[in-house]
């Protein structure tokens, strides 16, 4: 049996010479991504397993609480490390290459009884164009972070 030949049958919309870049140049996908996360210290009174949970980005627009439902629950010295990095935010971001964009970070303590504590807050500066990593530690917890900002075609 031969082999059927596809006949593309669109037509070509761009004119001699002209590149297809269709107005992308400036566009960036910003995403950070947790690699690790460790508790140092105790944060519980009662010696309990601390209950963290993230919250990213500004503030009427608060990405979702990560995770979702319920909290990461961590001892005294204990890591937790997700098997291929957990994507905490994602963005589409038009700016100049080489610039900068500010995420802010927060991470919290989940109590039950009482509000819940910030344990910190920081903003990531988010390099355009390149990838970034970042170690935060702050009131016994050890954040480590991969921040990248590549260029995207949509």
């Amino acid at each position: 049996m031969g082999r059927r030949v596809v006949k593309k049958v669109y037509r070509n919309t761009y004119a001699r010479g002209q590149q297809d870049t269709k107005e992308f140049d400036d566009r960036y996908w910003i995403k950070v991504d947790l690699i690790s996360l460790k508790v140092l210290e105790d944060r519980d009174l009662l010696g309990n397993e601390s209950e963290l949970y993230f919250r990213i980005g500004q503030r009427p627009h608060y990405s979702s609480r990560v995770p979702n439902k319920g909290t990461i629950n961590l001892e005294k010295n204990e890591v937790y490390k997700p098997q291929e990095g957990l994507t905490l935010y994602t963005e589409f971001v038009k700016a100049p290459e080489g610039g900068v964009v500010n995420v802010p970070f927060h991470l919290f303590e989940r109590d039950p009884g009482k509000n819940d504590d910030e344990i910190f807050e920081h903003d990531l500066a988010v390099p355009l164009g390149s990838s970034d990593y970042k170690v935060i530690t702050q009131n016994s917890v050890k954040v480590k972070l991969k921040l990248s900002g590549l260029r995207s075609r949509y």
